[in-house]
């Protein structure tokens, strides 16, 4: 589920630290570091089932409040539950680790009542919504169509959801649009014969990308002097100290991926540190890494310091 994309931000975020003033931590600490960031990823990726299930609970409440209105209306007393009724968010509900994270108040949403309001608000008054209740068909697809549309059209956008987030965690403001798509992702292929078969995501897809975690942040870690000669050895008239902090952090992660990890394809690396550096250092970092990268490869081919094999030798 952690994509290595988010692993490498995730890493670069942790290594950052590390460089910064934690190098006397051991190797295995900076990966627990590591760890620890990725399983607050994890818990945003459960606490967004729960902001879900907060809004389709509060649409439930609402129609008992009118229900039971003094002078309720016909309306009141025959509503169109077809909104809550939704079997994907039953689903949600009756997974245990969802509920776990249900019963605790730091995550059921209880504390941001108002925000859920507005939410409801937001939700009742877009087309999507109307369109969705006007309709006739009772399907899972519809239930997920909604959903999609809830998550793309009003939560996705709601700078107010970026407030309380970044409360929990200064980190979950980068993660809150992939956790999204992974929740759509992991409901999307759900029908009326295979709701009950609805799991969440594990945390690493497969072994293979929980050992490239370790692999990276643990390496980069130990290698960290070695990276720095063959930057200040490839800069020439440069030093160090002239390097962005961010731009010597994603080298050395690059670095660890060119030497460290033979199966990992050169235009891979680069191209992944190039997008990371396009949002998280300065506006010419990525033109100085990819020329700083592209000289480092050159030289390495040369020397006979390549460590490739299998798929990482398709761009040597």
């Amino acid at each position: 589920m952690i994509s290595r994309r988010l692993v490498r931000i995730k890493a670069m975020q942790t290594y950052y630290s590390f460089l910064q003033g934690n190098e006397n931590l051991p190797v295995s600490k900076v990966w627990n570091e590591l760890e620890r960031s990725i399983n607050k990823s994890y818990e945003l990726y459960i606490y967004l089932h729960c902001l879900l299930i907060a809004v389709f609970d509060f649409a439930a409440e609402r129609v008992e409040i009118n229900r039971k209105k003094l002078i309720p209306t016909h309306e009141n007393l025959n509503p169109n539950t077809k909104f809550i009724d939704n079997k994907i968010i039953d689903t949600f509900r009756s997974n245990p680790v969802i509920n776990k994270y249900m019963s605790n108040n730091d995550y059921n949403w209880q504390e941001y009542s108002q925000f859920i309001n507005n939410l409801w608000i937001l939700i009742t008054n877009s087309e999507y919504y109307s369109k969705f209740m006007a309709s006739d068909i009772i399907s899972v697809k519809e239930d997920y169509n909604i959903i999609e549309n809830i998550i793309l059209k009003t939560i996705s956008q709601n700078d107010e959801l970026d407030d309380f987030l970044e409360e929990k965690s200064i980190y979950w403001n980068d993660d809150v649009e992939f956790m999204l798509s992974n929740i759509l992702q992991s409901i999307k292929k759900l029908n009326d014969k295979n709701i009950g078969q609805f799991h969440l995501l594990p945390v690493f897809k497969n072994e293979d990308d929980e050992n490239f975690a370790k692999v990276l942040i643990k390496k980069t870690a130990l290698n960290k002097n070695k990276f720095d000669d063959i930057i200040i050895n490839t800069l020439q008239k440069w030093e160090l100290e002239r390097v962005a902090f961010t731009d010597r952090v994603i080298l050395h992660l690059a670095l660890c991926e060119f030497t460290e990890m033979p199966n990992m394809p050169v235009k891979v690396t680069i191209n992944e540190y190039l997008e990371i550096a396009k949002y998280y250092s300065t506006e010419k970092s990525s033109i100085f890494i990819n020329g700083i990268l592209d000289k480092i490869y050159v030289k390495l081919r040369e020397e006979n310091n390549f460590n490739k094999s299998g798929l990482g030798l398709v761009d040597v």
